[in-house]
Parts: C-alpha cells; sequence; structure tokens
C-alpha cells in the first residue's frame, strides 16, 4: 500500500533526526507567525535569534561532528 502525502511528509522531513527535535522546529515554524502579531517585530527578530542558537545547538547534539572531520580534507 503507498503512503498518503502527508505520511510522506512526515517520513522524510528532517531525515532522521529524532522526532524531539522536529517537533521543536515545528513548534517553532507555528509560533513565530503568533509572536509576531503578538509583540511586534523587534521581539520576534530576538526570538528568532535565539530559535536559531536553539536549532543549531540541538543540531550539533543530533548530528555530533566527527574529531578532525574537517582537517582530513
Amino acid at each position: 500500500m503507498q503512503p498518503t502525502l502527508a505520511q510522506a511528509l512526515k517520513k522524510n522531513f528532517l531525515g532522521n533526526s529524532p522526532d524531539w527535535y522536529e517537533k521543536s522546529i515545528i513548534a517553532f515554524l507555528i509560533l513565530n507567525p503568533l509572536v509576531l502579531m503578538a509583540f511586534g517585530p523587534f521581539i520576534t527578530g530576538w526570538v528568532l535569534i535565539g530559535e536559531f542558537i536553539f536549532t543549531l545547538a540541538m543540531a550539533l547534539k543530533c548530528y555530533p561532528l566527527q574529531p578532525g572531520g574537517l582537517l582530513g580534507y
């Protein structure tokens, strides 16, 4: 049986990353317009910076860098 479009999108969203990471990214995508409407562009900009730092830090937890990986080239 072929998966539906929604099932295919859920399976392929962010590859093999953990569910908590995928859910946090989806939550950020939903919350950003709400924060913009509630608090304005200045506060939303700072929230986006915080989200960016969070996603970078958690991406390193999900996909740790190999020691000396960049030095091999």
